[in-house]
């Protein structure tokens, strides 16, 4: 700009010269023919009437006249055309300032109202919630309370079928004795043994009374633990039926080429599957033992929702997704196979022996329940994992050493001594190493790095937060700088929580003025010493990708007209939420009814209501 500038100011000044040089050229012209036409006067005074007859001297003098005036009016014209050029020049010279000055305008009229928005949502949020804080905990108080009230319930029923039971013995083992009391009795009237049979008698009757009230405790644990027993026995096999289900329907929808068909076997695969999942939380089993059994568990109902998705959206089960289907036949086979084998085998000692953490059968399925669907999980994940677009492409995956060096330069300004890799986790989305280091303080922060490209799945910095030296303002800056320096741009905040003297803020990834709330990382700000204690970016990792154009067929006017006419709308956007039937293009209103605040979403499709939320339920 300064360069246009520059040159529009040196035409003007150009101009203005050209016009003094034509000026000074027209004076000097006339001042020229002034001269020559006194000179002419007088020679022709001089000669008299010789010099009239002389024709060749009068057409030079008329012909240098005319000259003259051609001269002088040529000048004029250059003159105002050059006076022209400089109008126009300073003319375009003050347009231009003036668009920069409307575009700079536009601008800063467009970043407050972008800041005002945010303020408005964040002011809107933040008011209820404290408000929403207290429900929670109401909400948890009367859960906990209702599951002591059923227990102790339970205890009491259990006590006193055990107390029903042992009087009933008591009173049997009473009635038993009196009846034999009376048979001796008469049997020795008869043979004259009556006195000594008599007391013989009362003694055992004295016995007995005694043995039984002494064992009534005992065979109330007994029978405590025998219905424990018998409830554990019952949910394996209602596990192993289930799977054997789950295992008929794999087999099945291999082979089956009928949309509709697909879809009713895959929403029984869902079902069984989350009914199988409750099952194995009732089970005794440490979290450790059935870990991988229980996220392939999971990984087949999502798998199942995903395919569901697509069949209902219209679109066709590709080769693809027939070999994920194999695959999970192949594994859940498997898995049906070892629990077949373990209920046939397994009796109330094996149960109790792996209820004292002792080896037994059960312990030993498990680890081979374990070990099959570890490796299914792996190949799982190696099959779609995304590469993540924040960190430098490596060939292949890390290794332990590579994940600490990382960690160091992930938390340079951290002064972690020491990085370790300490183990290794697999879930359904990822598999990660376990890093570990401890700063000057010893406190340790503990952070797992993705195995496929060391990406920064997450971690937590244990370091004590006490008092508050930074508003919640700047706190989210800090989160925003730290997210900016692992390369995670175009993030927006859409929610945060207050945890004492810690927030946690929520990040999602924001592109043309549409939000994707699915590539979502959270951080969580210490605002004792303004540093970041803790992140978790693997929804983020696990779903952020190149997508195609959004299928938005109407627009906000229509979809607002849409809302219920009970409803004040506060804000609105275009969004990409998930649902069970996949990620959805969506219009986001903020409404408020009644001083309630609440989030309606509308499919931007077919304006269908996806979804509606109070904000006092939004953490």
């Amino acid at each position: 700009m300064k360069k246009k500038e520059t040159e529009i100011a040196t035409n003007v000044s150009s101009g203005a010269e050209k016009v003094e040089k034509i000026e000074k050229e027209v004076k000097k012209s006339r001042e020229n023919g002034t001269q020559r036409k006194t000179a002419t006067t007088k020679t022709v005074s001089a000669k008299g009437d010789s010099a009239l007859g002389d024709s060749t001297a009068n057409e030079t003098v008329n012909a240098k006249k005319m000259n003259a005036q051609v001269n002088s009016a040529r000048a004029e014209k250059e003159s105002e055309a050059a006076k022209k050029r400089v109008e126009k020049a300073l003319q375009k010279k003050e347009a231009e300032a003036k668009r920069k000055e409307e575009r700079a305008k536009k601008r800063a009229e467009k970043i407050a109202a972008r800041k005002k928005r945010m303020a408005d949502r964040k002011a809107s949020i933040e008011k209820q919630l404290a408000e929403h804080q207290a429900m929670i905990e109401k909400r948890a108080a009367d859960r906990k309370a209702r599951a002591e009230k059923h227990a102790a319930e339970r205890e009491k029923l259990i006590r006193e079928r055990a107390h029903a039971k042992a009087n009933k013995r008591q009173a049997q083992s009473k009635k038993k004795a009196e009846k034999s009391r009376r048979k001796t009795q008469r049997e020795s009237r008869e043979k004259g043994y009556g006195g000594w049979i008599a007391a013989v008698v009362a003694l055992g009757v004295t016995t007995l009374a005694l043995a039984t009230t002494v064992t009534v405790g005992a065979v109330e644990m007994s029978t405590t633990k025998q219905g424990v027993m018998s409830a554990n026995k019952g949910t394996m096999y209602e596990l192993t039926g289930i799977m054997e289900h789950v295992d008929d329907d794999l087999d099945r929808i291999r082979i089956s080429a009928s949309p509709v068909q697909q879809q009713r076997i895959l929403t029984d695969i869902l079902v069984q599957a989350r009914v199988a999942e409750a099952d194995l939380e009732k089970l005794p089993i440490d979290l450790n033992e059935d870990k991988n059994t229980t996220e392939f568990i999971n990984r087949t109902a999502m798998e199942c929702e995903r395919m569901l998705a697509k069949l209902r959206n219209g679109i066709a089960l590709n080769e693809k997704d027939m070999q994920t289907l194999e695959s999970l036949y192949e594994a859940n086979h498997a898995i049906r196979q070892e629990l077949d084998k373990l209920v046939q085998a397994m009796t109330d000692k094996d149960l109790s022996a792996y209820m004292k953490g002792k080896d037994c059968m059960m312990k030993d399925c498990l680890g081979r329940l374990e070990n099959i669907t570890l490796e299914e999980n792996r190949a799982a994940m190696e099959g779609r994992q995304i590469p993540s677009p924040r960190v430098e492409k490596t060939e292949g995956h890390i290794d332990g050493a590579q994940a600490v060096e990382r960690c160091k330069e992930y938390f340079s300004k951290y002064k972690i001594q020491d990085f370790q890799c300490v183990g290794e986790t697999s879930t359904h989305a990822y598999s990660a190493y376990n890093v570990q280091g401890y700063d000057e303080k010893g406190t340790m922060l503990f952070a797992e790095i993705r195995q496929a490209d060391g990406a920064l799945i997450g971690f937590d910095y244990y370091e004590e937060c006490s008092e508050e030296k930074f508003d919640v303002d700047r706190a989210e800056d800090i989160a925003e700088e730290f997210l900016e320096s692992l390369g995670y741009d175009d993030m927006e905040v859409v929610r945060f929580r207050n945890m004492g003297t810690t927030t946690e803020f929520t990040f999602v990834y924001e592109d043309e003025d549409v939000v994707y709330y699915p590539d979502e990382i959270k951080v969580k700000v210490c605002r004792s010493r303004g540093v970041v204690t803790g992140m978790d970016a693997s929804k983020f990792l696990q779903n952020h990708r190149g997508r195609y154009e959004l299928n938005v067929k109407m627009n906000l006017e229509t979809a607002h007209e849409k809302l219920s006419k009970k409803l004040n709308v506060d804000a609105s956007r275009l969004a990409v939420v998930r649902t069970l039937r996949g990620e959805r293009a969506a219009y986001e209103f903020l409404c408020s009814y009644n001083d309630m605040k609440y989030f309606v979403y509308l499919d931007a499709e077919t304006g269908e209501e996806i979804a509606i939320i109070n904000a006092q339920n939004v953490q």
